[in-house]
């Protein structure tokens, strides 16, 4: 998986260990092959791609064949993308020192906004109103699985990106992605139904080669709030009309329809009582009608 880029680069914990290009591609395996066997009981691993270039980091504390001592131990790898194949283009490995160990001064900053977040989090948990839209695209296994992983993960990429700029646009708030869709809030269902129409628009006037077809629900009520998710029942139903969607399609629950007629500024279908996965009873919602670009 090296690259065979003289920018290949390859830094270590010792002094001495940064080496590159062809040197480490022939010295890497030997240099390996010292380390005494270990085991690494929960490592956690992380990636990251944009284009042709990606990161990814391992870390775990792992314990040397014959030593007592557990070491924290930490890898990164930038990569590049190279004849359709992920290739490693820079190495660097750590064993974990504190700084106080390391230069004499404990360093708190981070640690500081962390159990401030973390206070702030225990804080947060009350009910409040909400307009709460979900995306989704529709048929995207399939559509994955006829572009490739690689075209179906920029395609997605680019497309949740229009999305949060249109949400903020629209004055809502990204609140989580979803694989190929998203969760929004908005304190108003005028400003949702705006974000949702926007949103099918701009996807329907894409030029792609994946053709994605979005389905979008919208739902208002009480719902339980933290620092960075909403939790309750206006959340679950929402999600519910979502799946329950055609593809280019919104459709919005009967509340939420109330809400925006109020400015006489969206057209509906007429309403369709309709039965909801996991949820008791039957459910009004209505298609929000807009305009597919020629």
């Amino acid at each position: 998986m090296l690259s065979t880029s003289e920018h290949l680069r390859y830094m270590g914990t010792a002094p001495d260990e940064f080496w590159g290009g062809s040197l480490l591609r022939r010295g890497l395996a030997h240099h390996v092959s010292e380390v005494p066997d270990w085991t690494a009981p929960a490592p956690i691993i992380e990636g990251f791609e944009h284009g042709d270039v990606g990161w990814a980091i391992w870390r775990d504390a792992i314990l040397f064949e014959g030593r007592d001592e557990v070491v924290d131990c930490r890898f990164s790898f930038v990569l590049t993308l190279d004849d359709g194949h992920w290739r490693i283009m820079q190495v660097h490995v750590s064993m974990a020192q504190s700084n106080l160990d390391f230069s004499g001064i404990e360093h708190n900053a981070f640690a500081e906004l962390i159990e401030a977040a973390r206070t702030g989090y225990e804080r947060v948990g009350g009910e409040g109103a909400a307009v709460i839209m979900f995306t989704d695209v529709a048929n995207s296994t399939e559509i994955a699985n006829a572009i490739g992983d690689r075209a179906w993960a920029i395609a997605i990429g680019g497309h949740l990106d229009l999305q949060a700029a249109i949400i903020a646009e629209q004055e809502g708030v990204l609140v989580k992605t979803l694989g190929d869709g998203s969760m929004s809030s908005f304190g108003s269902a005028s400003s949702a139904l705006r974000a949702a129409i926007k949103i099918q628009t701009a996807s329907a006037a894409a030029d792609s080669d994946s053709n994605l077809k979005l389905r979008i629900g919208v739902h208002a009520g009480d719902v339980i709030q933290t620092e960075s998710d909403f939790f309750g029942t206006v959340v679950n139903k929402s999600s519910r009309i979502t799946a329950l969607a055609q593809p280019e399609e919104i459709l919005v629950s009967d509340v939420a329809r109330a809400m925006a007629s109020e400015r006489d500024e969206f057209d509906f279908s007429d309403p369709l009582t309709v039965a909801l996965r996991g949820m008791e009873g039957r459910h009004s919602v209505s298609s929000l009608i807009w305009s597919h670009p020629d």
